[in-house]
């Protein structure tokens, strides 16, 4: 089998679309798909309408992203996975994919101002820090 290709995702549209785009290529590939949501520092919120506890941590919301986005691919490609990584986007997709062994990451590219205007913040990190070829996806 073929090594995984990993996306990110933020519950966000244009996250939507470049993991679409993820398991275009990984079904095209032949490779397994890996989901990964990444969280800087937990925190807890409320859910006043929630059933049991209302009260969530940013790691759970991150899981339920995670889970949501595979939900909606399954069928697309053979094998999809998920994680939750506790670091910043960039840093966290570089990681997993290294963990991985994976050949491929794909990021949205979202528009951005200033420096970061030409390629995204995360999309530019992970492109000059990725030890696998990095897809963006353009998501505006």
């Amino acid at each position: 089998m073929s090594r995984a290709v990993v996306v990110g995702v933020d519950g966000g549209e244009p996250a939507l679309r470049a993991a679409r785009r993820a398991a275009e290529l990984a079904a095209v590939l032949g490779a397994p798909l890996h989901v990964v949501t990444a969280v800087e520092r937990g925190t807890v919120e409320e859910i006043p309408d929630r059933p049991g506890s209302s009260l969530v941590t940013s790691g759970e919301i991150a899981e339920a992203t995670a889970a949501d986005v595979a939900r909606e691919l399954e069928g697309s490609v053979s094998q999809i996975s998920v994680s939750v990584v506790h670091d910043r986007a960039a840093v966290a997709l570089v990681a997993e994919a290294e963990r991985l062994g994976a050949q491929l990451i794909v990021v949205g590219n979202r528009r951005t101002q200033g420096v970061g205007r030409i390629l995204g913040s995360v999309a530019g990190s992970v492109a000059s820090h990725a030890s696998c070829d990095v897809y963006i996806v353009k998501t505006f």
